[in-house]
């Protein structure tokens, strides 16, 4: 278990240099945590407490909250709502579904550009910590593939802190699997602890099966 990670408290200096990293602010030649957030093994900073900013790429996760003739308006968890062209994607869509989608262009006002809009099947969406996305998904996507791995099913992660568990999926599971990362993002070691957890309650799911209980 790696133990090198560092809580960073807002107001501390995290680099000598000029970062112009989200959450920070620069004084002088250095740059200080905006928010409270940690340190990782390599130095980075990683903010616990943000609200979400767009970025070119994100992917994202919406609900279509009114349909128009021209198009969908979609909740992305921002101020207001986005909006998804019926002229520029041909996808059709209801009151209520669930889409993913990727950032094109962000502008300066706050407006987004979509692109590879997909309608998702049935299924949960919750509300995730923007912040803390990198922890749900982990370094080369290793924490999401554990619980997909274990909980089955598919599982998608917005940028914007909607997260997308498909029906097929072992709900109950994901759920409690992120509420831990949620309360432990700031650890190190978490995805060893979370490998073990899942190990353990699918073994648990499989001997009542077995049994009966």
């Amino acid at each position: 278990m790696n133990n090198n990670r560092k809580i960073v408290l807002p107001g501390e200096r995290i680099s000598d240099k000029k970062l112009y990293l989200p959450n920070t602010f620069v004084e002088g030649e250095e740059t200080f945590a905006a928010v409270i957030g940690m340190l990782d093994e390599e130095g980075k900073y990683i903010p616990l407490e943000s609200r979400y900013k767009p970025l070119q790429e994100d992917t994202l996760v919406g609900i279509v909250t009114d349909v128009r003739h021209a198009g969908y308006s979609v909740d992305i968890n921002l101020s207001s709502p986005a909006f998804i062209s019926s002229k520029d994607f041909r996808v059709e869509l209801n009151l209520g579904d669930i889409v993913s989608c990727k950032v094109g262009q962000v502008y300066e006002v706050g407006d987004v550009d979509f692109a590879e809009v997909k309608k998702l099947p049935p299924g949960k969406v919750i509300h995730y910590p923007p912040a803390k996305v990198p922890r749900l998904i982990g370094r080369k996507s290793s924490m999401i593939n554990l619980i997909r791995e274990h909980a089955g099913g598919d599982i998608i992660v917005g940028n914007n802190g909607y997260v997308w568990i498909s029906e097929t999926s072992n709900i109950p599971l994901a759920l409690k699997t992120i509420n831990i990362i949620i309360q432990k993002a700031h650890m190190s070691g978490l995805t060893d602890e979370i490998a073990q957890f899942l190990k353990n309650q699918t073994g648990e799911s499989k001997i009542s099966a077995q049994t009966g209980e």
